[in-house]
């Protein structure tokens, strides 16, 4: 049986984290726990989630996504372990996000993740 081992993010829902991000001079956290989502290290607390602006992944989005329609999913794509890993928000891929409305797909391997631009 083949799974995906990626998943995408949408330039449109990305780009309002990447430019708070840079707004507030901080990191670009990639969290897994509650879904697989991206948000900016520091920013504003929205008054309706009560937690900071975050980007989903598609398809990792518990609050639109039905959890046994992605938990297991997500196991497979990237571990069972939450994590966040640290990128930098003036990195030249999110110029591309930014710029050119460019998607980005992450891929897991058991050891590292990439980020790869795809154009929409």
């Amino acid at each position: 049986m083949h799974h995906e081992i990626s998943v995408l993010f949408i330039a449109e829902t990305l780009i309002p984290v990447i430019q708070e991000a840079r707004q507030n001079r901080c990191d670009i956290y990639l969290v897994k726990d509650d879904g697989l989502y991206m948000m900016a290290e520091e920013g504003e607390i929205l008054p309706d989630t009560g937690r900071r602006r975050v980007a989903y992944a598609v398809g990792f989005n518990p609050a639109i996504v039905a959890f046994d329609e992605w938990y297991h999913s997500l196991h497979d794509i990237c571990g069972g372990d939450d994590f966040a890993e640290t990128l930098q928000a003036d990195s030249r891929i999110f110029d591309l996000v930014v710029k050119h409305h460019i998607n980005l797909k992450i891929e897991f391997t058991p050891e590292a993740f990439s980020i790869i631009p795809v154009t929409p």
